[in-house]
Parts: structure tokens; sequence; C-alpha cells
């Protein structure tokens, strides 16, 4: 898989596919351990930092790497060997380096990491394409396809995009947070019934709490809480105004990829969320599976009108050596 966010950083990662550490087997039925992930990422720009990564759950030396059976011939000096909460990660970080790592891998079908693979076909096409979208084709600094342009010849990376500031969540006394609530539920009671969500589903078993912040002077959240599913909990969320006009309405969350549990019209779903009452950062965390070698993750801020989206990962294929591991889709600045 390749992925690029809104500044041109680039990853290609790959890893096999699957639900399970031991998802598949060789020809001769060999199970084949499958928490293993390579992956190369790259800034944009002409001097974009580049890194070539491979990270398994289990402890690996230089020379437990092959490529179609053969040895991986690896300069020790160039490359850093670390273990650490049961992840072994092999990490090279000089240009030349990753080159000659890419050159030895692209013409391979299979990286073996003592038991665990990476496949490699369609890594030139994902490095390929990581060069395209960052305008290193036919340059210096391409991985694939190489050419007389200059460094200078890359254009530079995008501006990353301004986060709203911080700010702090007002807390509510009982009263209002009480009549934000009953407010929300009598205008909304035919979505919150629908999504199995808050006090009206009282004959269903496991709802999550509903919480009610203060956003700012003139506004409030409510997460009301939905069914919790095996391994995650989901909650519908609200935006209610705390003074002048206007009705409780769903909330905006806005995110660049539709993921499962999105509903569109029919409100914003979140999964596993968190609301940072000292910053006014509102998160969720969506797995795929349940260890998490797939799913995505968002960050939002408010910022006096609306939720903005400040940071997201996303992974559809499940597979790779770490839970929640996903490439960055969308990054902001801090304020």
């Amino acid at each position: 898989m390749v992925a690029c966010d809104n500044v041109l950083t680039c990853e290609t990662k790959g890893f096999v596919q699957g639900d399970d550490d031991v998802i598949s087997t060789t020809p001769n039925n060999r199970p084949i351990n499958g928490s293993v992930d390579l992956r190369f990422i790259r800034d944009a720009g002409p001097d974009g930092v580049i890194e070539a990564r491979l990270s398994a759950g289990f402890p690996f030396e230089l020379a437990d790497l092959r490529v179609d059976g053969k040895p991986l011939l690896l300069d020790r000096s160039a490359w850093a060997l670390n273990t650490r909460d049961g992840i072994t990660i092999l990490s090279g970080k000089w240009p030349e380096v990753v080159v000659a790592f890419v050159a030895q891998l692209r013409d391979g079908t299979m990286l073996q990491v003592r038991d665990g693979i990476v496949l490699l076909n369609g890594l030139s096409a994902a490095a390929l394409h990581m060069d395209d979208r960052q305008g290193r084709l036919g340059g210096v600094t391409a991985l694939i396809r190489t050419g007389a342009k200059s460094a200078s010849a890359v254009p530079p990376a995008p501006l990353l995009p301004p986060a709203p500031s911080t700010h702090g969540s007002i807390a509510l006394g009982r009263r209002e947070q009480a009549h934000l609530i009953a407010w929300t539920e009598r205008t909304q009671a035919k979505l919150l019934k629908k999504q199995s969500c808050g006090s009206l589903n009282k004959g269903t078993d496991s709802l999550l709490e509903t919480g009610v912040y203060g956003l700012d002077k003139n506004n409030a959240l409510i997460l009301f809480g939905c069914s919790m599913a095996a391994y995650q909990g989901a909650s519908l969320v609200f935006v209610v105004p705390r003074t002048g006009n206007g009705q409780p309405e769903p909330a905006s969350l806005p995110s660049p990829v539709l993921i499962k549990g999105d509903t569109g019209d029919e409100g914003s779903i979140v999964t596993s969320l968190d609301f940072d009452v000292a910053t006014g950062t509102f998160t969720d965390f969506y797995k795929g599976m349940g260890l998490a070698y797939c799913g995505a993750s968002h960050e939002w801020r408010w910022d006096g009108h609306h939720f903005v989206l400040t940071r997201m990962t996303f992974q559809a294929g499940c597979g790779g050596s770490m839970s929640g591991d996903w490439p960055v889709l969308y990054r902001s600045k801090a304020q």
C-alpha cells in the first residue's frame, strides 16, 4: 500500500494481510508469521528526509533477512536495530543506503524475516508512485526511475495548515447539563432511537455513558453513549446551542476518507472517543479488528463555529507488526 498526506509526506508499506499473527502458509504448509511490515517513509521537498524501516513482533538480526532465500546484504554500520516493547525495528536513514536497499528488493518476490515474510510484488510500483507524487521522477532523488534532474528541481513541500488554538472546556453546572441533554433528546429522539443511543433506549444493555462539555460560551458538546461492541463502543455526537437561537444538531466531523460508522445525514457516530477538556481536542479510534492492525483515528478541534480536522491516520488492510500503527493521511500545525 502507499499513502501520501496533505503535505505530501508519503509512505509505502508492505505486509501480509489477515486477521491473526499466523495468517498464511508457504506452499509446503509451513506457517508464516504475519507480524512483519516493511515501509519507506519520505518527506516532500528537495531535502525530504527518507527512512527505510523493517518491523517485526519478534527479535531478529541482520543474518535473519533473506530475499527469495538469499541473504540480504546490509552494512551493519548504516542501520539501527532496536527492540522495544516486544517490537524489533531495523531502520536506515541515509539516502544512498535506502536506495541500495530498494535495489536489492525490487526484483525479488519475498523478503523473509526468520519465519515472517513481506511479499515484494508491488514494491516498485508503490515507490514509483511516491516519487511521482513528490515530483522526483527522472531526478537524482528518485527511488525507482532516476535521472539527471537535480534535487533542486523537486517541488517544495506544501505548508502545514494551521490548527485552531487550544481551548479548555468550560465546566457546566448540573442544571444546565440536564437541560441540554433533555432538549437534545426531545428534538433528536428519532435519531437517538435509530442508532440505539442515550437514555431513550433504556432497554438496551451495555450503553456507554452520556457526556456534556462546554465548547465555549455559546455552544456545548454532547456525547450520547450507544451500544458497546466486543472491543469498542460508539457515541452519537451533537453540538447544542447554550445561548441564542438554533437547535441541537449532529456534529460535523470532517474526514478525507469515509470510515465505517460515518452515517452522514444520520448523525456522527464516533468510535472509542475521547474529549480532552484541557485542550478542547476531540479524538476517535476505530479498530477494524480487535488487535487494531487496521483502522482509523482522527483528531478534531473546535474553532468557535465547527470542528476542524487536525490529524488523521488510516489503514484499510489488516496487518503489520504494531497495533494502531497506521499511515498519516492528514496533519496540521499546532498553534
